[in-house]
């Protein structure tokens, strides 16, 4: 079969088509036929070798699938050949490929209403919901700063916010970006490389700050933002496209001390273990998708082989939503 492969880190020319052995699967898992696979930020960590999670290398990157059931391994009862799926590997990746082993418990049945190409989508909106409803805990009616509001994650936290009844500030860093959030249904839209953010922030709360503010950059610029909360609001990063924090985070929350400002980390590794709450998020957000309160956004569908090309215009900063894979095409 065809695969992806990193056997070394670097810039997206290191994601090397590969002809591997197609696997088997053991006892108590399937094998999955893809259909469409999702590429993400946490993707392109792995291929420059910057996740916290780095697995050894050789290795086949990629988190969210979609596909059929192609074959059961020995007790495996769930699951029926042919059954559409939805697969979370988080703790494992190895997505980039034409088939992919998985425990049964981490292969979730998809309606056949749902486009297979959207619940590849998932993995985001899995974590948006997580972000929201979990790490910050949002009530209707609290204000929410979204920082890289147009990408595949930031545009699920901008749907899923809208869906809870919160005010929504989109950051971005172009006017097409700043466009396409405004069609999400984002209530502002800053474009950070043409307005004073902190002015427009404070401007849109009346000089009060935000609830909370969710972050995937992090580095230098991070506490910084603890000046736009709201008294006892809440500063959450979950990913590190600029690396760690370069201040003291506590030393700045201190100095702020009048406001108690909160910092949180958040991450779906949390839930590595836990295949009983994955599926019970990814049911709700296909019963989302089922009745039109979420659409997963999707910039461009690739073949399989056209990987280095997906992770190019990722980088680029260029991709609206989400881009999917499809062997075959």
């Amino acid at each position: 079969m065809k695969a992806v492969r990193l056997h070394r880190t670097g810039g997206p020319e290191v994601l090397q088509l590969d002809e591997i052995d197609r696997p088997t699967p053991g006892p108590g898992q399937i094998l999955v036929k893809a259909h469409s696979i999702g590429v993400g930020i946490p993707d392109e960590l792995i291929r420059d070798g910057r996740y916290p999670w780095m697995p050894e290398l050789p290795t086949i990157p990629g988190l969210e699938m979609s596909g059929h059931v192609e074959a059961l391994g020995d007790g495996v009862t769930r699951h029926q050949i042919g059954d559409p799926v939805v697969v979370s590997v988080i703790p494992t990746r190895s997505c980039y490929a034409e088939y992919l082993t998985v425990d049964a418990d981490w292969a979730f049945p998809c309606p056949a209403s749902i486009d297979l190409a959207d619940a590849a989508c998932l993995t985001n909106y899995r974590v948006a919901h997580r972000i929201l409803h979990t790490a910050a805990r949002v009530r209707a009616g609290d204000s929410v700063v979204i920082v890289g509001a147009a990408g595949g994650l930031g545009s699920a936290l901008v749907q899923l916010a809208n869906d809870a009844d919160l005010v929504t500030i989109a950051l971005v860093r172009s006017e097409t970006k700043a466009a396409f959030t405004r069609e999400l249904g984002a209530d502002h839209v800053i474009d950070s490389r043409k307005e004073d953010v902190n002015a427009r922030i404070m401007d849109i709360t009346g000089n009060r700050g935000v609830d909370f503010i969710i972050d995937p950059v992090g580095g230098d610029q991070f506490v910084g933002q603890l000046d736009l909360l709201a008294p006892v609001g809440t500063l959450i990063l979950y990913g590190l496209i600029d690396g760690l924090p370069t201040d003291d985070v506590f030393a700045a929350q201190c100095q702020r001390w009048g406001r108690s400002p909160a910092v949180r980390m958040f991450s779906i590794h949390s839930y590595d273990e836990r295949p009983d709450e994955t599926g019970r998020d990814l049911a709700m957000l296909m019963e989302m998708i089922g009745t039109g309160r979420i659409k997963p956004a999707i910039f461009a569908t690739l073949p399989l082989e056209a990987a280095e090309e997906a992770h190019v215009q990722l980088q680029d900063g260029k991709v609206l939503g989400k881009i999917v894979l499809q062997p075959g095409l």
